[in-house]
């Protein structure tokens, strides 16, 4: 058996290390099994503090079985990524409490790189890979302690200085490699950070507005479209007596769009969007909206969605054009008129007088926007708790205050108890606009519902009633709503948004997200387009074969400059404590013409200065008897002795 050296701080070291993938799984871990690590994590810490001894392997093996049972009760088998990080966790951890040899923590340190790694599965950020590449210093750094018998800061330095070293080279082949697609990869995990779904209830989405999580950001490559901007996600058609969902015919409606159709007439914008992972394929585009851009398909309602599914940022262009006026067919004009629940009689009662009181369906529009004003419905982020099958009613003639989801499902219902077609659409409405680098951020607090309309001769339009309720909503993001910002501040959950109100965390909210920004669009974002763009800007589409030859060089000459480093002549040895400051004596000597004979010790030769120097006697007195404390009493050099040489240095070498 190996003695090791570091052993405390090693054990110091790793629990430290699980201790921050612990809190960074904190989201994406079920809170029993959270508290199970915590607690491993901290048994180590009070074992190596209290130096106890490890538990034996009978004990450790029935805990490790017990935490098993549990780890699939709470985590379940549902979801194989989630399942993979919490064995690999419970794993290491169980054998950092029974490790005593080197050949242990050698596997704890190799199974602490793929933990490490696996954060990445969940969090791409640039604070995340700051801190996770810290993580990997002190890994490295662990190491290197179990065979040297260096400190842990002297370890972490050399481990740092060799994550700079890679870090030109890795750049390079960011940068130069091709992208080429894994030969193997886990499934992505299941994150639901949009908060949408093809079967959500309206009255529930006021429960977004309480997350501020990052959805997606857009930068337009010319003018920006006038405001409000509603970035449409997924259109519900069926009314199921609580809820609107996504009927099977839209759902598996793959038909691409007709490509081109009517831009001139109608082109809106052109832009580009950053999307965060997410649960559902769907992401995010204006009014009807096309992208050629990998890995994004478009359906014949402009709406925009993944062709395969993937655990990170997806970078995507888009065109947006106006809602064609294209008549609709008896099919369509069926299914958007369809009501299989009609238990909210009052509303369709409302619906009847306001037909009978319009001649045009734009009348109609008109007039259900008015009758919002007129019984004075108000806009809120808290709405009241409504059951029963008739909640639109309720909503309507008793209430009479709710989130956008109310306004929306109600409008829709009596769109379609008139005659008039329509459907809801959910998504998200506005966005943060960030001046430094032009970029809309939009959160999960901007979720939003409205209505799509269908009206002779002008083809679908959107109805909002918060465009009277609340109109100052229409603008920006709900962030920035003076007359909702006490509401919303207090039913946002803890971040940095909710503390914009004070300047200072506000600008560094602001700089923050530009920070993140460019790292999802350079680096996370830097794709095989990306690339090839790039490549053809340095080399034109000629030149192109100078890219292998260019890499295979610069990897050759790497190669050899780090064996040329290696086998370099090592520098002299560190001087010992005193020494430096003493030959500093030595050149103010020769400086005043002292001359002292060669076989003298220090000792002598501070002695022979004292002599013909009486003026600097009593300083080189004091430094005579450091110099004997450090270098022959074996006191050791510490910072007060350090800057007390310094001192007596400069009395020497200015007294007169």
């Amino acid at each position: 058996m190996h003695e090791i050296k570091n052993e405390k701080v090693i054990n110091y070291s790793m629990c430290f290390i699980y201790a921050c993938l612990v809190i960074f799984f904190i989201a994406h871990l079920p809170v029993v099994f959270i508290s199970v690590l915590a607690v491993i994590c901290a048994w180590n810490f009070y074992l190596t503090y209290n130096n106890k001894p490890k538990p034996n392997s009978i004990l450790a093996n029935i805990l490790a079985g017990a935490a098993l049972v549990l780890m699939l009760l709470s985590v379940g088998m549902s979801d194989t990524v989630i399942l993979f990080v919490a064995m690999l966790m419970l794993s290491s951890l169980f054998k950092l409490l029974q490790a005593k040899t080197k050949k242990h923590y050698h596997i704890i340190t190799t199974l602490t790189f793929f933990s490490l790694s696996s954060v990445y599965l969940f969090n791409q950020s640039i604070l995340t890979t700051l801190a996770v590449s810290g993580l990997y210093i002190l890994n490295f750094a662990v190491l290197g302690l179990l065979e040297s018998k260096h400190n842990l800061k002297i370890a972490s330095k050399q481990s740092g200085k060799l994550l700079l070293l890679a870090l030109p080279l890795a750049i390079f082949l960011l940068l130069f490699l091709p992208k080429m697609p894994a030969f193997w990869q886990l499934p992505g995990p299941k994150l639901a950070k949009t908060g949408l779904s093809e079967q959500v209830d309206p009255f529930d989405i006021a429960k977004l507005s309480n997350s501020d999580e990052l959805v997606f950001r857009a930068t337009f490559n010319n003018s920006a479209p006038n405001a409000p901007y509603y970035w449409r996600a997924i259109v519900h058609d069926e009314f199921n007596g609580n809820a609107w969902l996504t009927s099977d015919f839209l759902k598996y409606n793959n038909l691409k769009s007709n490509s081109k159709n009517d831009i001139d007439e109608q082109f809106i914008a052109t832009y580009s969007v950053i999307a965060e992972p997410a649960s559902q394929k769907w992401l995010y585009g204006l009014f009807y909206s096309r992208s050629e851009s990998q890995n994004v398909e478009s359906n014949t309602l402009g709406l925009l969605r993944k062709k395969n599914y993937q655990a990170k940022s997806l970078q995507y262009d888009v065109t947006s054009t106006r809602f064609t006026s294209t008549p609709l067919n008896d099919f369509e004009n069926k299914r958007y008129t369809y009501l299989a629940h009609k238990k909210n009689v009052k509303a369709a009662s409302l619906a009847k007088n306001l037909k009978q009181n319009t001649q045009t369906d734009r009348q109609f529009y008109n007039h259900l926007l008015q009758h919002f004003v007129d019984n004075k419905f108000t806009y809120t982020l808290t709405p009241t708790p409504m059951s029963g099958d008739n909640t639109i009613d309720q909503f309507l003639f008793d209430n009479k205050r709710g989130f956008c989801g109310h306004y929306a499902s109600a409008a829709a219902y009596i769109f379609r108890s008139a005659g008039i077609p329509a459907r809801l659409a959910s998504g998200y409405l506005g966005g943060e606009l960030n001046l430094d680098n032009s970029t809309l951020s939009v959160r999960q607090y901007d979720a939003h519902a409205w209505v799509e309309v269908y009206i002779q001769s002008e083809g679908w339009v959107i109805f909002d009633a918060t465009a009277v309720v609340a109109p100052e909503r229409l603008n920006g993001s709900l962030s920035q709503n003076e007359a909702l910002n006490t509401e919303f501040k207090t039913n946002l959950d803890f971040g940095l948004v909710s503390l914009s109100n004070f300047p200072g965390i506000n600008w560094l909210r602001l700089e923050l997200e530009n920070l993140d920004y460019q790292w999802s669009s350079w680096v996370l974002g830097f794709d095989k387009q990306k690339q090839n763009d790039f490549l053809k800007s340095l080399f034109g589409s000629r030149n192109i074969w100078l890219v292998p030859l260019i890499v295979l060089l610069t990897i050759g000459i790497c190669f050899i400059a780090y064996f040329v480093y290696l086998n370099l002549p090592k520098r002299a040895t560190k001087l010992a404590p005193m020494v430096k400051e003493f030959y500093q004596i030595q050149k103010w000597a020769q400086k005043q013409n002292i001359k002292t004979p060669e076989h003298l010790t220090p000792s002598q030769q501070l002695q022979v200065y004292m002599e013909q120097s009486p003026q600097s006697a009593q300083s080189l007195s004091a430094f005579s008897q450091l110099f004997n404390q450090v270098r022959y009493g074996k006191k050791s050099f510490t910072n007060e002795r350090k800057t007390q040489a310094k001192d007596l240095i400069k009395l020497i070498k200015t007294s007169k």
